[in-house]
């Protein structure tokens, strides 16, 4: 499955003072990637903005290609999304996850999307009628 990653607020706090993975990333997206699942990134903030995350955030196994979130750009849809917009999740189908706006070490968020998996979670694509 191609499951596509939301970048600021679903995976990665940044502000002017702060710059921080969200708890469980790495595990996250290093079990998918055994799961046999192909991982994207893609953000509003732009297709750059994404490929400096990979390349800071030591994912360079783990993500296959970073995208800006415009559809019409985006050579692959995605098969699920993973996003802190509900209209977005609702769209593509996917997780929602709370946003992630503040450093904190007890954040357990990513990790539904292994227990949503795991469970048979089965995205259907929205019909194009």
């Amino acid at each position: 499955m191609k499951i596509f990653f939301d970048v600021d607020h679903t995976i990665l706090l940044s502000t002017s003072e702060v710059w921080a993975l969200r708890p469980g990333l790495i595990e996250v997206l290093t079990a998918l990637k055994d799961m046999g699942h192909v991982v994207y990134l893609w953000t509003a903030s732009g297709e750059d903005h994404a490929r400096r995350l990979v390349q800071r955030g030591g994912l360079e196994l783990l993500v296959r290609d970073c995208f800006d979130k415009d559809p019409v750009t985006v050579p692959t849809m995605p098969d699920m999304v993973v996003d802190d917009d509900e209209f977005l999740v609702e769209k593509y189908k996917g997780i929602l996850v709370t946003r992630y706006k503040e450093i904190n070490t007890n954040d357990r968020e990513l990790y539904r999307v292994l227990g949503s998996l795991r469970n048979g979670f089965i995205p259907i694509a929205e019909s194009s009628s």
